[in-house]
């Protein structure tokens, strides 16, 4: 029984036994589907993985390439204009066939603007922009896969950019910023070119202004000096002639109103050139001395004619020789002392220099009418004057004032006035100028002297003058000092006879017919003509003055010019032509 009942046991033992290892077979096998299924799955996460790592990093490179692309551009169109030939080479950098297959760029013609065209890589053939395309959005077309982006600027739309792209879809919108990136790039460039051709033509503009100021300056020079030379030339001429009482008094109404006249064409020019910025100091050293000497010979007659207590007082402090443009400081003096005795009828007129802090200080004072406060301020104004009605009795431009306070204000100085109404008035002018070391004190021989006209008159003189007013002028001028001159009335009459026969000084009138006087210097120059040339000329401009000097004259007599310019500009240059002649 025990034996029995031992073996049932051992079989129902061995039977769980066998049903357990069924059961763990059977767990293992479901244990290892699951595992062989869940490699499968990491196998699979692992390429998935992999290809993102793979696109991760062309998308990086291909970031890492727009954005030196970009920069490398952007350097070269801030250092030079964009050519056709760089953005050419731009649009084929951007085409790699992988993420854009084709680009376009459009840029619409605008006036002077030299990279306006059509641009194109790639295989897409035909370029037409969508009709509902918006200035200032980008279109995506879905179906062609384009991308389209107007380029616009203040002018409005100036072209479009377009591009097709290739890329898988989750790539596109990072595409498309960096596009967008270019495009800002081409409209700063377009916009650069077109600013730049803007201030290009503004500034040919501008020249061409002045350079029509410039002309218009020359030829009213030309037309207004050229008969004035013949007044005010035969006026001076006609005094050194037998005349009664009527005909002394009516020379002298000539010589004031030709005077006159002069003054006003003088500031009407010099105004429209300090204007136009055309006016020039010309500094040289002068002496101070002498300059006041000057003042007071212009201006003794005239004061004594009204009565007037007339005087110049100068300081011993001041440098003999002084560095500036002599002219222009006289012309504030004239101007500030005939104002000063044409607005006194009796009184004084007292005129004094200063030296202070290397400045020369002019004061001058007058028992005149005085200005009222209240009409100070239009003094300095051009065309102003404080009496405009017609009862006045001074006449003037109301410009000599204000030309005044230009050439201080040129020559870094300033003037300033004090004034009451019945009681005078008071101008003081400051103006810094360097002490020159310059000896320019030395005494010079007068042309008119004995021996100076004996020289003048062995000189062969040839005057080269087109108008026959201004021959008869100056041929009478020396005459009557007998010196003989020949006159031509154009430069290539002149060229011929120089070929003839031998001259010492050339006077070379600049505007004439058939050949000017600039043309007939430099070819006297070119035929290694040494002697002196005078220029004749109406032209007071630096650029007139430049031209002369660049044609290879010597020196220039501006018209219109007296006798005793004439002779002292001859006997200047006498002493050069002697050299040659002996």
């Amino acid at each position: 029984m025990d034996a029995k009942r031992q073996i049932m046991l051992l079989e129902r033992k061995l039977e769980r036994e066998h049903a357990s290892r069924v059961m763990a077979e059977k767990l293992l096998e479901i244990k290892s589907r699951e595992l062989f299924t869940t490699n499968n799955i990491l196998e699979a996460s692992l390429k998935k993985l992999r290809l993102q790592a793979e696109l991760d990093s062309e998308q990086l490179a291909y970031q890492t390439k727009i954005e030196n692309l970009l920069l490398t551009y952007a350097r070269l169109f801030l250092k030079q204009a964009p050519s056709q030939h760089n953005i050419q080479q731009l649009i084929d950098s951007l085409v790699d066939g992988r993420y854009i297959s084709a680009c376009h760029i459009s840029i619409m013609p605008i006036e002077n603007i030299t990279i306006s065209g059509n641009y194109c890589s790639g295989r897409q053939q035909i370029w037409q922009p969508p009709a509902d395309l918006n200035d200032n959005v980008s279109f995506w077309d879905t179906d062609t896969h384009l991308y389209w982006i107007p380029l616009t600027n203040s002018r409005g739309t100036v072209g479009y950019f377009a591009a097709q792209i290739s890329s898988p879809k989750i790539n596109i919108a990072a595409i498309q910023q960096r596009l967008a990136l270019f495009c800002e790039l081409f409209r700063s460039a377009i916009g650069r070119q077109i600013t730049l051709s803007q201030a290009i033509h503004a500034r040919q503009r501008a020249e061409d202004s002045e350079q029509s100021t410039r002309d218009f300056l020359a030829m009213i020079n030309h037309e207004l000096r050229t008969p004035l030379n013949g007044l005010l030339g035969s006026a001076e001429l006609l005094q050194d002639t037998p005349l009664n009482t009527n005909q002394t008094k009516l020379l002298t109404t000539l010589n004031h109103s030709g005077e006159l006249l002069r003054a006003i064409i003088n500031d009407l020019l010099d105004f429209s050139k300090i204007n136009a910025g055309m006016l020039e100091l010309i500094e040289k050293p002068f002496d101070s001395h002498l300059l006041v000497i000057k003042l007071r010979d212009i201006f003794s007659h005239r004061a004594l004619e009204k009565r007037l207590d007339f005087k110049i007082e100068y300081s011993t402090d001041i440098p003999r020789s002084i560095r500036g443009d002599e002219d222009r400081l006289k012309q504030i003096y004239v101007n500030l002392i005939a104002n000063a005795i044409k607005f006194t009828q009796q009184g004084f007129v007292h005129a004094k220099f200063d030296w202070v802090d290397d400045c020369l200080i002019f004061t001058i004072k007058d028992s005149g009418c005085g200005i009222a406060q209240q009409l100070q301020h239009k003094l300095f104004k051009p065309f102003s004057q404080v009496d405009i009605s017609s009862k006045r009795s001074h006449e003037g431009t109301g410009l000599g004032l204000a030309i005044c306070k230009q050439l201080c204000q040129q020559m870094d100085g300033n003037i300033t006035l004090i004034s009451e109404p019945d009681l005078g008035t008071t101008f003081s002018v400051t103006i810094p100028l360097a002490i020159s070391i310059t000896d320019n004190t030395q005494p010079h021989s007068s042309p008119a002297s004995h021996k100076a006209l004996q020289q003048l008159q062995q000189l062969r003189i040839l005057v080269v003058e087109d108008l026959k007013t201004n021959q008869m002028i100056i041929e009478l001028m020396l005459k009557k000092h007998q010196i003989d001159i020949t006159i031509v009335d154009n430069g290539q009459a002149a060229l011929n006879i120089i070929a003839q026969h031998d001259f010492d000084i050339v006077l070379m009138d600049c505007r004439m017919p058939i050949m000017d006087g600039y043309c007939a210097t430099k070819a006297l120059r070119k035929q290694h003509f040494d002697k002196p040339i005078i220029a004749l000329t109406a032209g007071t401009t630096t650029a007139e003055r430049d031209a002369c000097i660049n044609a290879g004259m010597d020196d220039i007599l501006c018209k219109p010019y007296m006798a005793s310019e004439l002779l002292a500009m001859l006997h200047l240059w006498s002493n050069t032509s002697s050299e040659h002649k002996f």
